[in-house]
């Protein structure tokens, strides 16, 4: 008996191993912005796109107390934006809305280290520069706080005119991939009232945007097969863009919120608080 029961541990122990590497494997396999093909997803700038009034409104930019962020044109920015803004290299509006952001806090003029951007100047710029499929969406903003106190990893917060604000994917068609057994789809991006996050740009000279707070990606992914696991809410920790390409390095986990609205088993649960994701794929919204 002393044998059987051990060898009934052994069974036990040796299943819940099973599950954990399955339930790990199955978190690799969960897109982020994903599709086998970028041509479907990106379309280059229409001929009306214009660099300069982008930079002009750049240069426009203020404070919610009126103090300008640039107090005379940086060449050196120019000719950054511009590059970004190349309508000849293919580039996702995901990685130029970020970049540029970073871009403003490095070479602003401001002695400030953290200020508030004004809203109506802000929406401007987000609307010349395209940075969003949706040209109406960047009017739900209500608030750009910018803390800069180290200038090489600027910190934003963008606060919305709702408790929760959804920015669909790819003009709401969202973005598929065939895995796991089953059609995964990522539909949406989920902003709780505003979310945060850092920008870095690394050795390689990629812009990297991570400590995401308060977004999830909505769509329907998970596994058919041995088990079957349906997930609808993924949080992105981190994406590093990686430059004159549309791929992205994208570190992405289970969202918390997932737990919070679907029922799942507690072993999902506790495997998703440890592992994340990292792949290098195309990206956008």
């Amino acid at each position: 008996m002393i044998i059987v029961g051990k060898y009934y541990i052994f069974l036990q122990n040796m299943f819940k191993n099973l599950l954990y590497i399955y339930f790990t494997l199955l978190l690799i396999s969960v897109p982020v912005f994903a599709s086998d093909s970028k041509s479907e997803q990106t379309v280059a700038k229409p001929a009306k796109f214009n660099v300069n009034q982008v930079l002009d409104d750049v240069y426009a930019l203020v404070d919610s107390e009126g103090g300008k962020l640039f107090r005379e044109e940086n060449r050196e920015m120019d000719r950054e934006l511009k590059e970004l803004f190349d309508v000849s290299i293919l580039r996702s509006k995901l990685e130029q809305f970020y970049t540029m952001l970073f871009y403003i806090s490095r070479y602003a003029s401001i002695e400030k280290d953290e200020f508030i951007i004004d809203r109506d100047s802000t929406i401007r710029l987000l609307i010349s520069s395209e940075v969003f499929s949706d040209s109406e969406f960047p009017k739900r903003i209500s608030r750009v706080f910018l803390s800069r106190h180290n200038r090489e990893k600027p910190f934003y917060k963008v606060s919305f005119d709702s408790n929760e604000v959804r920015l669909d994917l790819n003009m709401g068609d969202g973005f598929g991939v065939s895995r796991e057994g089953m059609e995964q789809q990522a539909k949406a991006l989920v902003f709780y009232g505003s979310f945060s996050f850092s920008l870095r740009k690394k050795g390689n000279n990629n812009v990297e945007a991570f400590d995401f707070e308060d977004v999830d990606l909505y769509g329907s992914f998970g596994s058919r097969g041995f088990i079957n696991v349906d997930i609808n809410y993924v949080a992105v920790k981190s994406v590093e863009f990686h430059k004159g390409s549309e791929m992205a390095l994208v570190r992405a986990k289970v969202s918390r919120r997932e737990f919070e609205i679907n029922e799942h088993t507690w072993l999902l649960d506790l495997v998703t608080r440890f592992v994340t994701d990292k792949s290098l794929q195309p990206l956008d919204w």
